[in-house]
C-alpha cells in the first residue's frame, strides 16, 4: 500500500528464532490532515459542530493508532483537535482563491475535500462546477507535490432542485478525479440517507459519522504501512457505547423465551461472564418447534464497506449443545446476509448458525473463536451487525455469551490468538492500585483499564504459561485509550525468554508517535515476554501508560 511518511524502518522476518534486534514499523511524526470545504466541514447540523472531524480522530487514532494533526484556519467542534478549513457558504472558486495560502502554511500530507454543496445551493455556473472542481484538484496537487487529496462525491439535499444539480455534479466527479492520477482519490458521500440530514444541505451527527466511516476507509490506502485496519470493535463493556438494539428481533419463528415468564430471545450485554472486561452479550431463548427455529437479533446499526481484507471475529460461549446454534451475522446494504453468502470460518465450516452448530467446532461451557473472510463480498456494504439462533430441527432452551466482536481489514496473514489476555504479570510499581500490571492484559482499553508506572525504565513482563509460537505483538499506548496522543510511549523494546533468565531483544522502537504499535515477528518461540520502556511519552512527563501488551500466536 502506498504510504505519504517515512517510518522508522521495516520489521525484518526472521525463521526460526530472531538473529539480531529489529526496528518496528512506527510513525515519527503525526500525520497533517487537512479538512478542506464548506460549512459541512466545519460542522453546521451538528449540535457540537464536530462534523465527520470527530469520529474519523476517534477512529484514527483511538482504533488504528496513527499520531493525527488536523491542521487548518478554522477550529470548531468538541474534540481534541479542533483546526479545519471548513468555510461556510463558500463556493469551489472561494476556497480556490483562498487555498494556496492555506497550504503552504500547513503543509498537509492528506486533504480531504468536500465541496461543491454551495454551487448548487446557489445555482452557480453549474455546468462548470465539475471543472473548477478539477482545476482545484490541480492546484492542490500542484502546491503540495507530496500530499493524497480524497476528494468526495458530495451528500446529497433534501430539495428536489438542489438535489438534481448533485446529481450531475456527483455524476462527473469520478472523471475528474481518475484523471488526476493516484495522488487523487475518490469517496463516496452521496450514499447519505435523508434520515441522515438535519436540513436541507447538512448532516446530523448520524451522517456525519458515515461520513467518518467513508474517509477513514479510504485513508487505508493511503496511510496504510501493514498494521490492522480496525473497522468495528464491539467488546460490550460498560464504558463502551451501548449497542444500537437491544433483545430486539428482526426475524424470528418458532423461538420463546429462556425461562421466567420470557416469551422471546433476548440478546443484551450482561456482567456475568466475559471473554475480556467484565462484560459481554447474553443470548438466550428457547426453541419451541422441531421443524423450524430461527431468531435473528439486530445488535448494532453500521456502515462499513467491505473490501478484499476485511474479516470478521468473535468469541462465542455455548452454555449447552442448542446454545451452540448461534453465529454473529451481517446484514447488507444490497438486501442480503452473511449466513446466506456461503463464506466460511476458519474450520471450513459456513458462517451460518445453524451450520456452526453442526460443524462440531464450538465446545459448550468454553470461549470459542470464530473468524470469517469476509473478502469474497468485497464491495458490499455492512449496515446491521445481528446475532441469530437457527435450527431446522429439535427443541429446546440455549442461551450463552458472545464477546468480543471485530471486523478489521487486515494488514496481514492472521498472526493468532492473543496468548497474553489473562496471564500472569509482574513489573514496575503502578501509579494508583487500580492501574496495577494486570489492567495492560485484561483486553479491555475503554473507561482508564491501564497499567501506569512512573518508574525509570518501568518494564511488565507476560509468563505466557507454557512455550509458544509468536507471531506479532501489540501495544496500545495513551491515546488508544483517550488520553493525549503526547503521552504515548515514545522508545521502548520487547524481549522475549523460554527461560525467564536468557533475554534476546524481539523489537526496538526508539521515536514512536502512535497510540497502537504493531510488531510482526518471526515466528519465534517463547514463554516470557518482557516491555522495557526507555522513554515514557513526547514530552517530560515520566509516567508509562500502556492499555494493551498483545503477544499473539499459537
Amino acid at each position: 500500500m502506498r504510504r505519504i511518511l517515512v517510518l522508522a524502518a521495516v520489521l525484518v522476518s526472521c525463521i526460526a528464532a530472531i538473529a539480531a534486534p529489529v526496528q518496528a514499523a512506527v510513525t515519527t511524526r503525526p500525520v497533517k490532515v487537512m479538512p478542506l470545504g464548506d460549512s459541512i466541514t466545519w460542522g453546521e447540523g451538528s449540535p457540537t459542530t464536530s462534523s465527520y472531524r470527530a469520529p474519523l480522530y476517534n477512529r484514527l487514532v483511538a482504533n488504528a493508532g496513527y499520531n493525527i494533526d488536523f491542521v487548518g484556519s478554522q477550529r470548531s467542534g468538541s474534540l481534541p483537535d479542533t483546526d479545519n478549513e471548513g468555510h461556510s457558504g463558500w463556493r469551489i472558486d472561494q476556497i480556490a482563491a483562498s487555498a494556496n495560502g492555506w497550504l503552504a502554511t500547513y503543509q498537509p500530507d492528506v486533504i480531504l475535500l468536500h465541496i461543491g454543496t454551495n454551487d448548487m445551493n446557489q445555482n452557480y455556473q453549474v455546468a462548470t462546477a465539475p471543472q473548477r472542481l478539477g482545476s482545484l484538484i490541480d492546484q492542490i496537487l500542484a502546491a503540495r507535490p507530496t500530499a493524497t487529496v480524497l476528494v468526495a462525491k458530495i451528500v446529497p439535499a433534501l430539495d428536489a432542485t438542489i438535489q438534481a444539480r448533485i446529481n450531475t455534479f456527483n455524476a462527473a466527479v469520478p472523471g475528474i478525479v481518475s484523471a488526476r492520477g493516484a495522488r487523487a482519490r475518490l469517496v463516496d458521500l452521496s450514499t447519505l440517507a435523508a434520515s441522515d440530514l438535519n436540513d436541507t444541505l447538512h448532516p446530523n451527527d448520524s451522517g456525519y459519522a458515515k461520513m467518518a466511516t467513508r474517509w477513514y476507509t479510504a485513508l487505508e490506502p493511503v496511510l496504510g504501512d501493514g498494521r490492522d485496519w480496525p473497522l468495528l470493535r464491539a467488546p460490550f463493556e460498560p464504558s463502551d457505547p451501548a449497542p444500537t438494539w437491544l433483545d430486539s428481533a428482526g426475524a424470528a419463528i418458532g423461538v420463546g423465551g429462556y425461562c421466567c415468564a420470557l416469551t422471546a430471545m433476548e440478546s443484551s450485554p450482561r456482567a456475568e461472564l466475559a471473554r475480556s472486561g467484565s462484560a459481554a452479550l447474553m443470548y438466550s431463548g428457547a426453541d419451541n418447534s422441531a421443524t423450524q427455529s430461527y431468531s435473528y437479533q439486530r445488535i448494532l446499526a453500521t456502515d462499513l464497506p467491505v473490501g478484499a481484507t476485511t474479516t470478521l471475529s468473535y468469541w462465542i460461549y455455548p452454555q449447552q449443545a442448542t446454545g451452540t446454534f448461534v453465529a454473529v451475522d451481517l446484514q447488507f446494504s444490497d438486501g442480503s446476509a452473511l449466513r446466506d453468502s456461503g463464506a466460511v470460518d476458519q474450520y471450513g465450516v459456513r458462517a451460518h448458525p445453524q451450520f456452526q452448530g453442526e460443524g462440531g467446532h464450538l465446545v459448550v461451557n468454553q470461549w470459542n473463536l470464530v473468524r470469517v473472510s469476509l473478502g469474497g463480498l468485497a464491495g458490499r456494504t455492512i449496515t446491521r451487525v445481528d446475532v441469530g439462533f437457527d435450527r431446522p430441527t429439535g427443541t429446546g432452551p440455549f442461551r450463552g455469551y458472545v464477546d468480543d466482536i471485530a471486523i478489521t481489514d487486515e494488514g496481514g496473514a492472521d498472526p493468532g490468538v492473543n496468548l497474553a489476555r489473562g496471564a500472569t504479570v509482574t513489573g514496575s510499581a503502578a501509579c494508583v492500585a487500580a492501574e496495577a500490571q494486570a489492567k495492560a492484559v485484561d483486553g479491555v482499553i475503554t473507561g482508564n483499564s491501564k497499567w501506569c508506572s512512573g518508574a525509570a525504565g518501568a518494564t511488565l513482563q507476560a509468563d505466557l504459561g507454557a512455550a509458544r509460537t509468536v507471531r506479532r505483538f501489540v501495544v496500545r499506548h495513551a491515546s488508544s485509550g483517550g488520553e493525549p496522543q503526547a503521552l504515548n510511549t515514545r522508545a521502548f523494546t520487547i524481549q522475549v525468554s523460554t527461560d525467564g533468565a536468557t533475554w534476546t531483544t524481539a523489537v526496538t522502537v526508539t521515536a514512536n508517535t502512535d497510540g497502537v504499535t504493531s510488531h510482526r515477528v518471526g515466528p519465534l518461540t517463547a514463554r516470557y515476554v518482557r516491555l522495557v520502556v526507555t522513554t515514557p511519552t513526547q514530552t517530560t512527563d515520566p509516567a508509562t501508560r500502556i492499555y494493551e501488551l498483545e503477544v499473539e500466536g499459537a
